[in-house]
């Protein structure tokens, strides 16, 4: 093989490498946001009969995640801590779980609370710890 030849497959080679690693990452991305708009649907759930404890939850979609620690006390969200995380915005986790707390909803009406994927997966968090009732404390 001549020095031309082998130069154009080199080329070819480096070239299509590059474009893979520039498309591939945004193709999942994109793919993972589609998974997320399509499964996360986030319902308000009645905290006033739970007892007063503390209960954890974690919700995993794609690449993004939220663990969260919520206190109930007298039936209303008293703390809500985001313990672990991944893939989301945890400056916007504190503003929804913020809302959460202020409104004592899951699903505040306030700004654009719920818009975002930070903002589903924290909520979905908030939803598994009070819906499935895993405790800390007990």
């Amino acid at each position: 093989m001549n020095k031309r030849k082998l130069t154009i497959i080199i080329s070819i080679v480096a070239v299509s490498i590059i474009a893979a690693a520039l498309i591939i990452p945004n193709a999942i991305y994109r793919m993972n946001e589609n998974l997320v708009e399509q499964e996360i649907v986030v319902e308000d759930i009645d905290i006033s009969s739970l007892s007063d404890d503390i209960y954890t939850g974690s919700y995993q979609s794609g690449h993004m995640s939220a663990d969260v620690e919520v206190t109930i006390e007298n039936g209303m969200y008293s703390s809500i801590v985001l313990t672990d995380y991944a893939g989301i915005n945890p400056s916007r986790a504190n503003k929804v779980i913020n809302a959460i707390i202020e409104q004592q909803t899951i699903t505040p009406n306030q700004g654009d609370i719920g818009t975002q994927f930070t903002d589903k997966i924290v909520q979905k968090a908030i939803y598994y710890a009070i819906r499935y009732q895993y405790n800390t404390a007990s």
